[in-house]
């Protein structure tokens, strides 16, 4: 499900095949409560084709996010967007960059708090035991998301 407004993106997510999507555009709409929302398949799948077809994966840089947040789950989030594609980091690491580095659990609720999936790469961020621990998507998706980001980057 992707939410855009004229400023930018404001919500990415993914469902499983067996979720109703009217539960996922509730969860977006209760977010930004005061909204009015149109359906536009033909705006967004613009959007899907930027963000994941392969020959355009360079206009992601391109693309504007909005997001609302404390000021601490910003400059989370802002730390996640400083993960390069292809590699992961820890939540001890995000603490330390956001200058709070005892505040581990406060990033991990910050990072899965993050509404705009994939473009803000909550998914690159694992336990320091190097476990990929859980994820709002589901942890197989997050592994498959990390392999993908992995095999693309890889250097032959």
């Amino acid at each position: 499900l992707i939410g855009v407004t004229e400023r930018g993106i404001c919500w990415l997510s993914f469902m499983q095949s067996d979720e109703d999507p009217r539960e996922e555009m509730e969860l977006m709409k209760a977010h930004w409560h005061n909204s009015i929302f149109h359906q536009d398949q033909q705006l967004t799948a613009t959007f899907v084709d930027k963000i994941f077809h392969p020959s355009k994966q360079r206009e992601i840089s391109r693309l504007h996010v909005l997001v609302k947040g404390t000021n601490f789950q910003l400059k989370v989030w802002e730390a996640l967007l400083k993960i390069p594609m292809g590699e992961v980091t820890t939540y001890q690491n995000i603490a330390r960059c956001v200058g709070s580095p005892a505040a581990m659990q406060a990033v991990g609720s910050a990072v899965g708090s993050n509404h705009i999936a994939y473009l803000i790469p909550c998914h690159r961020v694992i336990r320091k035991d190097g476990v990929l621990g859980e994820y709002r998507w589901s942890p197989t998706r997050k592994k498959s998301i990390i392999g993908w980001e992995m095999a693309k980057t890889e250097k032959l």
